[in-house]
């Protein structure tokens, strides 16, 4: 089967990131993809619990598409969200970067950064 990883390393200051996301996800998964999203650095923002609007929807509709996400432990301590404020469904993986380079080294179709 075909995979597709996202690796988002930007903060969620516009809409315009979480639209070309969920159009990514959306086609990934018409074709029948699997789709992993990694937030790295200020990505790990859109991991957090309780956020309202257009980057909440967008994390949520990703979750319930079968997409998988996994934050970076480190990034979201540095940042001051602990682990139980990260939104339920994220992943919180210690080796996030390890995780990512196996998957795009072993699995991957296709990788997106920005």
């Amino acid at each position: 089967m075909s995979r597709l990883c996202l690796l988002i390393m930007k903060p969620p200051h516009t809409d315009d990131d979480m639209d070309r996301m969920c159009g990514l996800l959306n086609s990934a998964k018409e074709r029948g993809w699997d789709v992993v999203i990694y937030l790295l650095g200020d990505g790990v923002y859109c991991a957090k619990k309780g956020q309202r609007g257009h980057l909440g929807n967008s994390m949520m509709t990703a979750l319930g598409k079968g997409a998988e996400i996994n934050a970076n432990l480190k990034d979201l301590l540095a940042r001051a969200i602990p682990p139980e404020n990260v939104m339920p469904g994220v992943k919180v993986l210690e080796d996030l970067e390890g995780a990512f380079i196996e998957d795009v080294m072993e699995k991957a179709s296709r990788v997106v950064s920005w």
